[in-house]
């Protein structure tokens, strides 16, 4: 291998590549998006919620302000502020008359009817949830939320008018005080039919709930979007960039005019493998650093993209050796990928074992996600081995491929 020709042909890929505003602009659009997810992301997402279906917004809908309004508006909990709107009925957006909600928000619609126009003789609340079709449960968390603040505002309003009543319960977010109460309630039904019943019913034993988490973590959606852009970013540096550039110089003849200068096919190879996994490394490497800066000084965080980056070079390099054309390469790049999701998806769903294991898609994203979330345990070492495997594997065909008819 001779340093100065290797220096030409990086310094002709790094000139390239200046001159492709599209690429560039690409990255400018990466490194915006980590940007983004890192300030406007929330750390935490609320049950129910999420970048994936769920509910983000729910609208508390009512026709008319009453005591019972000004206390849940002034109750609203923390950790779902922003995703809670109040809005008189009628003042969203309709079609053919008629309320029409986005995907990813419901409504809870608060209506009061005064004692004197009840048939009960007594105020009445009805209360409308209006869920996604098909996830009666996205509401969960703003309904618990909603019956806690109820409970608690009709026991302020009867304490202030003398009423003498027992002291609230626990108002656990979990709403095991609804359970409570209804056993309770239960209970005292039962000690009262006692009294009249000749026999001697059984008594209803006290009830206890306990909830608690399950062993694992849960999936952390902001690591896993930091994730999708660096795996992203890999790809596009590897499998798009390094085909579609290496078949524009064949169709140019400027594959050919190396393969006839004093360059050797292998200082071509290594060249082009050199420089694109650097660059796809670098991106990646700030998007990491933008979502989380301490990932820079994990070693598996760095073994795991050196792994990945070579699978995906491999793969972009047996691509720009197949493919004749930039269409060919574009297509074929874009083929690929969604060949291996489909396989991923089918393997997953019908729990096919084993063939997902010869894939680097199925390997990367496992070990960076576990690098960015800083949750690293024996299973992504395994992972980690397996693209390392598969990366060397990839490159030996890659190379053999290339020297024999890549560069024509």
């Amino acid at each position: 291998m001779r340093w100065y020709i290797l220096k030409a042909l990086l310094i002709k890929e790094w000139q390239r590549h200046l001159a492709n505003r599209g690429g560039i602009a690409l990255a400018i659009l990466l490194v915006a998006a980590a940007a983004l997810l890192s300030v406007f992301a929330p750390t935490e997402v609320a049950a129910g919620t999420g970048f994936v279906g769920g509910v983000h917004h729910c609208f508390i809908e009512f026709d008319q302000q009453t005591p019972l309004i000004q206390h849940l508006q002034a109750n609203t909990p923390a950790e779902l502020g922003g995703q809670i709107v109040f809005r008189r009925l009628g003042e969203g957006e309709k079609l053919d008359g008629l309320l029409v909600y986005q995907p990813g928000t419901g409504a809870i619609q608060i209506r009061q009817i005064l004692a004197h126009k009840s048939p009960t003789g007594r105020d009445t609340i009805s209360v409308y949830v209006w869920h996604p079709d098909g996830d009666p449960l996205a509401l969960a968390p703003y309904e618990a939320w909603l019956w806690r603040e109820i409970r608690r505002a009709l026991s302020d309003q009867a304490r202030h008018s003398g009423v003498q009543l027992p002291a609230d319960p626990d108002f656990d977010t979990q709403n095991h005080w609804i359970l409570e109460e209804a056993h309770k309630r239960f209970q005292d039904q039962l000690a009262l039919a006692r009294k009249s019943s000749p026999g001697d019913p059984p008594s209803v034993p006290d009830l206890q709930v306990n909830r608690k988490g399950l062993g694992g973590k849960v999936l952390d959606f902001r690591a896993a979007v930091a994730t999708g852009l660096v795996v992203f970013s890999l790809y596009f540096a590897c499998v798009y960039l390094l085909p579609t550039l290496n078949c524009e110089e064949r169709e140019r003849g400027v594959l050919l005019a190396q393969a006839l200068s004093p360059a050797s096919p292998s200082e071509i190879l290594v060249a082009k493998f050199l420089f694109y996994p650097t660059l796809g490394i670098g991106l990646a490497t700030t998007l990491a650093a933008i979502y989380k800066t301490a990932v820079l000084s994990s070693l598996f965080f760095w073994l795991a993209l050196m792994a990945v980056g070579a699978g995906f070079l491999g793969i972009g390099m047996t691509l720009a050796a197949l493919a004749r054309t930039q269409r060919a390469a574009f297509l074929g790049g874009m083929c690929y990928l969604l060949s291996v999701s489909m396989v991923l998806l089918i393997c997953s769903t019908n729990n096919i074992p084993y063939l997902s294991n010869l894939a680097v898609e199925y390997h990367g994203p496992r070990i960076l996600h576990a690098a960015l979330s800083g949750d690293v345990h024996t299973r992504h070492w395994g992972h980690l081995f397996g693209a390392v495997v598969l990366g060397i594997a990839w490159l030996g065909g890659a190379a053999w491929l290339f020297r024999r008819r890549g560069w024509q």
